[in-house]
């Protein structure tokens, strides 16, 4: 029999249960009445029999030990990624959740993170950002049978504005702010602004990436050069969709990318910087004096990666379709490129709105306001 009566020194009785699995305990537990330890014995013996049981010592692990063997498990993703997930563990969830074990954390738990977050006023995204990766290390520890069920999946990610809308600047104002920059910065401006790779892509360029290909020069895009949060240098990985495409080069740059070729030892940096190493986005940031330079011409509040949205709708103007855009900027797929930039493809509202009727007289605007002192 596994539920058996305990009388403790002090002369209470307890009644402890125990679950035997190939003639060895695997848990066991005390009730102070029989009923509980009974009911309790029941239920563990049905999760054995369906293969559901969790061993409730495995859920003893705090979340903080829990989330470094799970960055652990991700040493094959690229550095910049596991600092993405790092941050929100060391900055807002594991000083809330860290000490708790991850069989003792509840719903309201994880909402308390969230809620103190709010009355702090971060971000949307930084919220969503955050629940995310508490969803990620409790999806671990249910695959790895410590937990039974992952408690944050039941709360929704926080709603509300979570990206900048993207922008975009018309063929005249990249003239204008590509103008404006240092020698070394106005090629990187234009190769960002027409071929629209990613940042990180173009820091990685070497000179031995251009290649001749039937329909004219390229540039083979096979990795990525990111900054990274910890040490402000650049880390050298693979591209964000972990694929290799061939981006032609602007007409605007084949005069600059043949004469590096030309005179550039192998190996060397295609856009590099003053100093002929590799780019940052700081560095580039602080050589190119961006936020000033772009409030020069106009331009303030202009992000770097507002020049790849620039190369999307310059793109579009010229005629690609939706594949081409998809495989100039490295999209995973030609609907994330859709959800992005699908707007710009249609003309069907600007037909539609020109068929609407007109009106003889249209009306004027307002003039200003008479002041009571006027009158």
């Amino acid at each position: 029999m596994s539920v058996t009566r305990r009388a403790l020194p002090s002369g209470k009785v307890t009644w402890r249960a125990r679950i035997f699995f190939e003639h060895r305990v695997i848990a066991e537990k005390s009730f102070p009445r029989k009923t509980d330890a009974k009911r309790w014995e029941a239920d563990q013996l049905v999760k054995l029999q369906s293969g559901t049981w969790i061993d409730p010592t495995r859920g003893r692990m705090s979340f903080e030990v829990l989330a470094e063997e799970w960055q652990g498990s991700r040493q094959h993703l690229a550095v910049r990624s596991q600092e993405t997930t790092q941050f929100p563990l060391d900055s807002y969830i594991n000083p809330g959740l860290g000490r708790l074990p991850i069989s003792a954390i509840s719903a309201t738990d994880v909402e308390r993170v969230l809620t103190s977050m709010t009355v702090r006023g971060l971000a949307t995204a930084t919220r969503r950002r955050v629940l995310s990766v508490i969803r990620l290390v409790l999806d671990y520890a249910v695959r790895d049978r410590r937990i039974s069920a992952n408690v944050a999946r039941s709360i929704p990610l926080p709603k509300g504005t979570t990206k900048r809308e993207p922008h975009w600047l018309r063929a005249e104002q990249l003239g204008k702010l590509a103008d404006a920059m240092p020698p070394n910065c106005r090629p990187v401006v234009l190769f960002l602004g027409l071929a629209g790779c990613r940042f990180s892509e173009m820091c990685a360029l070497r000179v031995d990436d251009v290649v001749q290909t039937p329909h004219g020069l390229g540039v083979r895009i096979h990795r990525a050069a990111p900054q990274s949060k910890r040490t402000s240098g650049a880390v050298f990985g693979p591209t964000k969709t972990h694929q290799t495409r061939t981006v032609p080069v602007p007409p605007t740059l084949e005069t600059y990318v043949r004469e590096r070729i030309d005179t550039a030892p192998a190996g060397s940096y295609l856009f590099p910087s003053p100093t002929g190493a590799i780019w940052t986005n700081t560095n580039f940031r602080v050589r190119s004096r961006w936020t000033e330079t772009t409030q020069s011409v106009g331009l303030a509040g202009t992000t770097i990666h507002d020049l790849r949205h620039t190369a999307a709708s310059l793109l579009i103007a010229a005629g690609a379709d939706v594949k081409a855009v998809q495989m100039i900027l490295g999209h995973a797929t030609a609907t994330m490129t859709m959800d992005l930039y699908g707007h710009l493809f249609s003309e069907a509202p600007w037909v539609a709105m020109e068929r609407m009727p007109l009106f003889p007289d249209p009306p004027s605007a307002p003039g200003p306001t008479p002041s009571a002192r006027s009158i």
